[in-house]
């Protein structure tokens, strides 16, 4: 979905404003249905970011928040720099919540971001998914090593130490085939001890060629209701991939 929707869930009343972007650098995770809502057209996802950020700020203008999540189904680094640039009314004096493949993820590049747009705070959301490199790595095919969760953990102790406005959060995905929910649980305990916050992602299957989905037993929901910042059933409008969000979503959605 390529659009905006204001919702009210764990992280409270905020704008979801999701753009247009380049196709996604890496392109390998085995699970992700993103690519049909990216382009190699810079004038279309330009176009069509600028009516996209037009409708957010209209929605601001007619109920403020005081946090705004911007998602490309990619990497935010992957925005052109038109677009990044005309987020900063929307993220000015706002919780700006981002995705980003670690790679993209540097003290550097960070600090671009907050002096760019100058949110309150800004949260980068990593998709490490599971602990466990090899279903990480052999399974998922993510691209993101033990040495890049290493790597990023160390990163937000020193934005701790520099007292820096940036918080690190990491998506755990559960709900699919071939992750035992041991291995979730594992994730969402390892992942707490060394970042911010943890959003657990149930997973949606959107192509035959996809991993099938599993049943969540009640056991692993109580789990994740009672540890996890945010779960994430994948029932908002914004999992509706490749559609319009309509005008009724002005109203508050519940996860």
């Amino acid at each position: 979905m390529i659009g905006v929707l204001r919702v009210n869930d764990e992280l409270g009343r905020r704008l979801i404003v999701i753009l247009k972007s380049y196709p996604c650098s890496w392109g390998r995770c085995v699970f992700c249905p993103f690519a049909v809502e990216q382009s190699v057209n810079i004038r279309d996802i330009i176009e069509t970011n600028n009516a996209v950020i037009n409708e957010a700020l209209a929605r601001l203008a007619e109920e403020d928040v005081e946090r705004v999540s911007v998602f490309n189904g990619s990497s935010f680094h992957e925005l052109p720099l038109d677009t990044v640039l005309k987020l900063k009314p929307l993220a000015k004096g706002r919780i700006l919540d981002i995705e980003e493949r670690s790679e993209y993820v540097t003290e550097d590049a960070l600090r671009g971001i907050v002096d760019l747009l100058k949110p309150e705070e800004l949260v980068v959301r990593v998709g490490f998914e599971v602990w466990d490199e090899e279903l990480r790595e052999g399974y998922l095919r993510k691209g993101m090593p033990n040495s890049e969760v290493l790597r990023l953990a160390k990163l937000r102790r020193e934005l701790r130490e520099l007292g820096l406005p940036i918080k690190v959060y990491v998506y755990v995905l559960f709900g699919i085939k071939g992750i035992p929910e041991d291995k979730v649980m594992e994730s969402v305990r390892r992942f707490k001890e060394l970042f911010d916050g943890v959003i657990a992602v149930k997973y949606r299957r959107y192509f035959p060629n996809h991993p099938e989905e599993v049943s969540v037993s009640g056991e692993l929901r109580k789990f994740l209701e009672e540890s996890a910042d945010l779960v994430d059933w994948g029932e908002g409008e914004e999992w509706e991939i490749g559609q319009a969000p309509a005008r009724s979503s002005a109203e508050p959605a519940h996860y």
